[in-house]
């Protein structure tokens, strides 16, 4: 692919000009590397004087278009799933004399394609076709099977092109005649961000947005279970909103009754703290009057696709907030189980694959018997290379690409050497100014992942329970003492029993309820605090009536959080002291005769 560049400058009042001040179109066969974001590539194509399909990542996406007051005149149509073909039939029909301007997702695609062919209009001709936020194609293709579905659509138009201001490359050889067309700011652009290595994400969040000032914080953390659990665990539900897919709204308002969740952006619907999920990572603006703080957060211990990729994911985020940011965040961790793989090792072995596949396939064709074909059926429903497969069975590129490019992301995160190191990698200084920091705790996520991938016997989980805490103790800071209360919430009894018996006594007691609870009350009653208040409602040669000696003791065992195993009864002060058997004017009592300790 032939690379050719575009200088930007700044405008006289030293503010970014649109795309379109030094490119009035973008040409066909082209893909644009707008290396910022917010030039208004999209916006040139709905302006530019021919019809276009415009290709959005997400619904999101074209609603936020759809509604944006630049383009009031400009006869778009958001092709959603409401939108039927018939619908876009009457639109095609009614836009005599105008632009068609469609605004489409990879999976509604083929509406606009069966509209026109109903129409006996070739679209192909009539048409330029733009997939905006191009590196969608790769980055999605593991989770979004039809994203790639208009590629093939996509090389049969004459006039077409690819943009996005983090281009991914990609491998399929119908782009090798294409030209990357590159813009290059002459002004520096580069942030200020705060990477933020830990073992304790929840820890790390909960500090930084206490630091923050701002009044309103933007978090984006892919996973909306996690982000529950983060609001819940942190105690700002009730000062938080989550933007996320429709599906996980749902989930959230009817399943775990939050109803402070919505698909569609609005800054109306904002609070102090502001989550949002990946399909608002890209082609969206946030528009705001003032700059909020920003938090991206990985965890790869709790949700693996949380991962961010600071050559695309991370630039894009930052680039929704057309105004400005106060501060940039970016809270991780790292991976603890992967080794590093080079780009060529990882095309070496899905190579390797595909030539197994094809081997597979062409024998099945060549056998004859029952037997052999029912063989050769079963590899290739088994083969590792399906998952490189689109619909028809044909090799994706674009899941080639995106499985290279998970690696390639992965290879960052494999320590906190290999994560700050990737910072001075001199196109990202472009983008960031890094301030690394390492904030370490005796015990974090790969403790939590430990204990919730623990066998599912009570006594296996204890076993680790007890072996995290080991790590812990003694609690010092406010940190450890959460993490004990976070495990007390999943088994009290074994916090209780580590916290009173110690650490080698509980392993001596095997772990097992019954054992440990007689030996918590054997403890709690011999403790400084209950023999002292024994020894303040009993003294040595006092006479005392059972009644009133049983009622005693159930108040001070109560008073000190004790529940006996057995039932308390007089006697029980045999436990404390001498006595020997009493009346007091006729009613049997005990007198104390000395302290037993």
């Amino acid at each position: 692919m032939k690379i050719n560049t575009i200088k930007l400058n700044k405008d006289k009042n030293g503010k970014i000009p649109y795309l379109t001040t030094i490119l009035k179109e973008i040409p066909t066969d082209t893909v644009l590397c707008k290396t910022l974001t917010g030039l208004g590539a999209t916006y040139g194509e709905i302006k530019a004087k021919r019809h276009s399909i415009i290709i959005e990542p997400n619904v999101s996406t074209i609603q936020c278009k759809c509604d944006d007051p630049k383009h009031v005149h400009d006869n778009l149509i958001g092709i959603i799933e409401k939108v039927g073909v018939d619908d876009i039939k009457e639109y095609i029909i009614a836009s005599e004399g105008k632009f068609y301007k469609f605004l489409v997702t990879p999976e509604s695609f083929s509406k606009v394609k069966a509209a026109f062919k109903e129409l006996d209009m070739y679209m192909y001709s009539e048409c330029f076709i733009l997939i905006d936020e191009s590196h969608k194609l790769v980055k999605d293709a593991d989770y979004r099977e039809s994203i790639d579905l208009p590629l093939d659509d996509f090389f049969q138009f004459k006039g077409k092109a690819l943009v996005s201001a983090t281009p991914v490359e990609l491998s399929d050889p119908r782009f090798k005649d294409f030209q990357m067309l590159v813009i290059e700011p002459q002004f520096d652009y580069h942030v200020d961000i705060h990477i933020q290595y830990t073992n304790n994400t929840l820890e790390r969040f909960k500090r930084t947005i206490h630091e923050f000032d701002s009044g309103c914080v933007c978090i984006f953390f892919n996973s909306t279970d996690a982000i529950h659990a983060l609001m819940n665990k942190t105690g700002i539900l009730e000062e938080s909103t989550i933007f996320c897919a429709p599906k996980s709204v749902r989930k959230l308002k009817y399943s775990l009754n939050f109803k402070n969740a919505h698909s569609k952006f609005d800054p109306k619907l904002m609070k102090k703290f502001n989550f949002f999920t990946s399909r608002f990572n890209a082609g969206m603006d946030i528009e705001l009057d003032y700059k909020p703080d920003l938090i991206m957060m990985s965890d790869m211990y709790l949700v693996e696709h949380t991962v961010l990729d600071p050559y695309s994911d991370m630039i894009q985020i930052i680039g929704r907030f057309r105004n400005g940011l106060n501060r940039i965040t970016h809270i991780t961790n790292s991976f603890n189980d992967y080794t590093y793989r080079s780009k060529e090792d990882v095309l070496r072995e899905v190579n390797t694959y595909e030539v197994c596949y094809k081997f597979t396939r062409r024998e099945l064709n060549n056998a004859t018997d029952n037997g052999a074909q029912y063989a050769f059926r079963k590899l290739l429903e088994t083969s590792p290379f399906n998952k490189f497969l689109d619909a028809n069975k044909r090799k994706s590129y674009c899941k080639v690409d995106n499985y290279v490019n998970d690696v390639m992301v992965r290879n960052i995160y494999l320590n906190e050497d290999t994560l700050f190191a990737v910072y001075t990698d001199e196109a990202l200084m472009r983008y960031f100014f890094a301030f690394r920091g390492s904030y370490l705790y005796k015990a974090g996520n790969a403790e939590w992942l430990q204990l919730r991938n623990a066998n599912k016997s009570i006594i296996s989980k204890r076993k680790v329970i007890v072996d995290i805490l080991e790590k812990v103790l003694p609690y010092e800071t406010e940190s450890d003492y959460e993490f004990r209360n976070g495990i007390y919430e999943a088994d009290p009894l074994i916090v209780e029993a580590v916290d009173t018996l110690g650490i080698a006594e509980v392993r001596k007691l095997r772990y097992i309820t019954n054992n440990l609870k007689l030996a918590i009350y054997k403890a709690k009653c011999k403790s400084p605090q209950v023999t002292e208040l024994m020894h303040d409602h009993f003294k040595v040669g006092g006479r005392y009536l059972l009644t009133s000696v049983k009622a005693t003791i159930k108040r001070i065992y109560e008073e000190c959080g004790i529940e006996p195993p057995k039932r308390v009864t007089a006697q029980t002060l045999n436990d404390y002291f001498n006595c020997t058997r009493t009346t007091i004017n006729g009613k049997e009592g005990l007198k104390i005769i000395s302290e037993l300790y």
